[in-house]
C-alpha cells in the first residue's frame, strides 16, 4: 500500500471532525434548490477584535439594482455529541419580531416593519402569515449546550461566528459595492452533524427532552449596536428543507421591500439625473 492509500483514511476522518463534508452539503443544497449566489470560506472582519476570521457559507438573495441584498450566513459544525437546546415559551418575549426574526439595516427594518404593521392585527397577519420563521408561536431557546464530554462551548462559538458575520454584512456587501445598498438583511444559521434535542419544562412542571431538526436561539449579546435577534440551529439532516424556507423568505422579504425599493432607485435615477444636468 503506498502512501496515499495509507492517508486517505485518516484524511476521511480529519475531514469529518472538522466539518468540511457539512459545509459542503449546505453549499450543495442552496445551489440545488435556489438562485442564490454562494460563497464558501469567505471572511469578515470581527466587530470586536477587529481581526479576520472566516464564516463557512455565505448564501446571498441579490437585488438586481444593487440596493438591497438578503444573507443567510451559515457556521457548520461536524459534531457528534448531542446538543441540547432549553427553550421555554417566554424566551422571547416583549422583544419586537422583526429584531427576533432577523439582523436589518435600518432602512430595511423600517420598510418591513411599515409593510407589515402600519395596518392593524388582522392585515398584520394576512402580510407576514407566509414567512417562515416569523411568528415564532412555539417555545424558543434561551441557552444550548453539547452534552458530555468534550468542547460544550462549541454551540456558543459556532452561534457567536454566525452573528457576526452577519453583522458585518450589514456594513460591507458581499457581491458588489455597498455604497448604494441601504437593505440589508441578514439570518446567521448554525447547521451541526450532532443530534439536536429541546428541553423544557410542560404546564405539569415535568422536564421533556424530545429530538428536533429545526430550532431557534433566542441570543442576546451586546456587540457594538447588535443586542438580540434568534439563530437557527439546523441539523444537518434539515438541511434541504431549510434551504426551501430561506427562498421563502428571501421572497416574502423582498415583496416586502418591493415599494420601498422602488421609491429609493427613483430618487436614485432622479438624483443621478440631476448631477448629469
Amino acid at each position: 500500500m503506498n502512501n496515499s492509500e495509507d492517508l486517505k483514511p485518516k484524511l476521511e476522518s480529519w475531514l469529518k471532525k472538522e466539518g468540511y463534508p457539512l459545509e459542503m452539503k449546505v453549499a450543495s443544497a442552496i445551489r440545488k434548490y435556489t438562485n442564490f449566489d454562494v460563497r464558501q470560506g469567505w471572511h469578515y472582519q470581527d466587530p470586536e477584535t477587529k481581526s479576520s476570521r472566516e464564516i463557512d457559507v455565505v448564501a446571498t438573495a441579490s437585488e438586481v439594482r444593487g440596493i438591497a441584498e438578503i444573507n443567510f450566513v451559515f457556521e457548520c459544525k461536524g459534531t457528534k455529541k448531542p446538543w441540547v437546546l432549553f427553550t421555554s415559551e417566554d424566551a422571547a418575549e416583549g422583544y419586537h419580531r422583526l429584531s427576533a426574526f432577523g439582523i436589518f439595516s435600518k432602512l430595511s427594518h423600517s420598510a418591513i416593519s411599515s409593510a407589515i404593521f402600519k395596518d392593524g392585527h388582522e392585515s398584520k397577519f394576512e402580510k407576514a402569515k407566509n414567512i417562515p420563521w416569523f411568528w415564532k408561536d412555539e417555545r424558543v431557546g434561551y441557552s444550548i449546550s453539547q452534552a458530555f464530554e468534550g468542547n460544550k462551548d462549541t454551540p456558543y462559538v459556532g452561534t457567536l461566528s454566525s452573528v457576526k458575520a452577519s453583522m458585518w454584512l450589514q456594513k460591507n456587501s458581499l457581491w458588489q459595492s455597498a455604497e448604494h445598498r441601504n437593505h440589508a438583511i441578514s439570518f446567521p444559521v448554525v447547521v451541526t452533524s450532532s443530534p439536536l434535542f429541546e428541553c423544557f419544562i410542560d404546564k405539569k412542571g415535568n422536564h421533556v427532552l424530545h429530538p428536533i431538526n429545526h430550532g431557534f436561539l433566542f441570543f442576546s449579546q451586546h456587540i457594538e449596536g447588535f443586542s438580540h435577534t434568534c439563530v437557527s440551529i439546523v441539523n444537518e439532516s434539515y438541511i434541504e428543507d431549510f434551504v426551501k424556507e430561506c427562498d421563502v423568505v428571501a421572497s416574502e422579504m423582498y415583496k416586502l421591500l418591493s415599494t420601498s425599493l422602488d421609491e429609493e432607485w427613483d430618487d436614485f435615477i432622479g438624483d443621478s439625473g440631476d448631477k448629469n444636468t
